[in-house]
């Protein structure tokens, strides 16, 4: 027969509340009380049932996290912040995507319900998401402009950072530069095109050729292609992520075209491979993994206060990392 939450209170003389309250992490056990029944239970083999344990604290354990999408660089370090603050609170992550679709994001949100304590989530819309209605647990947002008193916004310098990459390539002799967007609608490209402009326009520079992409390498190297097939090909080009900017940069090898001599590229992310193409790619750092670890540590603050805390705001500062794929013009 299994051991029973009755046979540890017995065994470690004390009552089954106690052991409950000892599995449940509550602060009213004392440590040395806890370190006894602890002991107990592991000689006699306890587990405690976790569907039992939800029910008696009325705490799943877990957090949830929608993303917009389940792979690359990008989302592995956020995941990784995320999951380290999880397992310091003993809670679990449970991810979904929505796959830049509003319609999959709240099938992502209800598949969560009645899963997890909080939620993150990072939202691919620039202004609005459905996921904010009717919006009844803890939540903190990653890079939007979405905020209420029930939840956090958590985001990096997406607009300064790309003003910063962008004013890079205007000080090494580029002034007409090309921008390789994302996905439409997407909070980062919107924030990552206003820097752009920004920049150019401190500059009295015109806006250069725009090509969309999708944030993967493929598109970059599409977008690539296409800018090839310009009247006049640009001096430079800033892409919205490393992704498109790797993919554009073999589009232009492919045609003859050297990088940086004939054509300067810069992305964003700083993701590994940046800094092991060929060239190394002159990119945007933003602290990824201290993102999701905040963004975390933050939601279960949230999630374990009997008085949450008041609505907060937090970004992550940049660094633009200068590589050979952006060398000077008169060099």
């Amino acid at each position: 027969m299994s051991v029973t939450i009755r046979d540890v209170a017995d065994e470690a003389s004390v009552s089954a509340t106690t052991v409950s309250r000892v599995f449940n992490h509550d602060h009213l056990v004392n440590s040395e009380t806890r370190e006894h029944v602890l002991e107990v239970a592991q000689r006699m083999g306890y587990a405690p049932d976790a569907t039992a344990r939800s029910l008696s604290s009325g705490r799943t354990r877990s957090i949830g996290v929608i993303l917009p999408a389940p792979h690359g660089e990008f989302f592995s370090e956020l995941i990784r912040g995320l999951d380290d603050a999880a397992q310091e609170a003993d809670h679990f992550l449970l991810i979904a995507s929505s796959h830049y679709n509003p319609d999959e994001g709240r099938s992502a949100l209800e598949s969560l319900a009645g899963r997890v304590d909080g939620l993150v989530i990072m939202t691919p819309r620039a202004r609005s998401d459905p996921l904010t209605e009717g919006m009844d647990l803890p939540t903190v947002f990653v890079n939007s402009e979405l905020q209420g008193d029930a939840f956090d916004l958590y985001r990096m310098e997406n607009r300064e950072g790309a003003a910063h990459a962008v004013r890079h390539l205007i000080e090494a002799g580029h002034s007409r530069i090309a921008a390789i967007t994302g996905p439409p609608g997407s909070y980062d490209v919107e924030r990552r095109m206003r820097g752009y402009r920004d920049a150019l326009a401190e500059h009295d520079l015109d806006e250069g050729p725009l090509v969309e992409g999708d944030f993967t390498q493929k598109s970059g190297y599409q977008a690539g292609k296409k800018l090839l097939e310009g009247e006049e090909l640009p001096d430079a080009v800033f892409a919205c992520n490393d992704y498109m900017a790797i993919g554009a940069m073999l589009a232009f090898q492919e045609s003859g075209l050297r990088v940086p001599d004939d054509i300067a590229v810069a992305g964003f992310d700083d993701i590994t491979s940046a800094r092991y193409a060929n060239p190394p790619l002159t990119t945007v750092r933003v602290p990824v993994y201290e993102l999701g670890r905040r963004a975390g540590e933050r939601l279960l603050q949230r999630v374990q206060s009997s008085r949450p805390p008041e609505s907060d705001t937090f970004r992550v500062p940049h660094e633009l990392k200068v590589r050979d794929s952006t060398k000077p013009r008169d060099s």
